[in-house]
């Protein structure tokens, strides 16, 4: 049996945790995975050239990396420097630009890349449930997701390489009991994203069963963006 050859990138963060979880007990992939270090930075270029020379069959990327701020018990102010914006445009948007770019000059045999999106890259959060203020620079960033996604989406088409985001919103991870309580009164199903949820997704998409799935932002959010 032919391994699909996968590539997580962002493999310590929650999402990517799940992801590599999945994807080893998986015998036919052949799994690569790389993250932020004190060597490697997916905003450089040559750090993903070298990468990508080195590794040129890989067919499906995961991109799990990105910048995020989760739900504390903590007071924030609302505004934020700009240098905080400018952290987050660099991780969640100039990093998955170089992702997409550098993997398809180099590898030949790209079919499918998934990028992950954000509910507050469509939407504002909605504040009342947040204690500590949802960040700007996360929202700004998330939405620029969309945009860089179809934009690659329809050029790449023609090369049969699928760009598609998922729309994620609600995954648990050890929120307040008060903030889950108040998120689910506005999710239709009652339910948070667990990692089955995400993973089986992921799967399909790094499937030729998603073979005419191009350019498309598929919702996991138990319904949230319905109301």
């Amino acid at each position: 049996m032919k391994k699909r050859v996968i590539l997580i990138a962002g493999y310590k963060g929650l999402i990517g945790k799940y992801l590599v979880g999945f994807f080893k007990k998986q015998k036919n992939v052949k799994l690569l995975c790389v993250d932020k270090s004190s060597t490697f930075d997916l905003i450089n270029r040559n750090h993903l050239s070298n990468f990508f020379n080195i590794n040129k069959d890989i067919e499906y990327i995961i991109n799990a990396s990105g910048k995020n701020d989760h739900v504390t018990k903590n007071k924030k102010e609302i505004f934020e420097d700009n240098e905080i914006l400018l952290d987050y445009i660099a991780q969640n948007v100039i990093a998955p630009k170089n992702l997409i770019e550098q993997s398809v000059k180099i590898c030949k045999k790209i079919k499918s890349i998934i990028n992950f999106a954000s509910l507050y890259g469509v939407r504002s959060p909605y504040h009342p449930i947040y204690i500590k203020n949802k960040s700007l620079s996360y929202c700004v960033s998330k939405h620029a997701m969309e945009g860089l996604t179809k934009y690659y989406a329809a050029l790449y088409a023609d090369k049969n390489i699928r760009i598609n985001n998922i729309r994620v919103g609600g995954v648990q991870n050890n929120q307040p009991k008060e903030f889950i309580k108040e998120f689910l009164k506005k999710t239709p199903n009652k339910k948070m994203v667990n990692k089955n949820d995400l993973v089986y997704l992921v799967d399909f998409l790094c499937s030729e069963k998603s073979s005419n799935i191009v350019g498309e932002t598929i919702n996991l959010e138990g319904g949230y963006n319905l109301w």
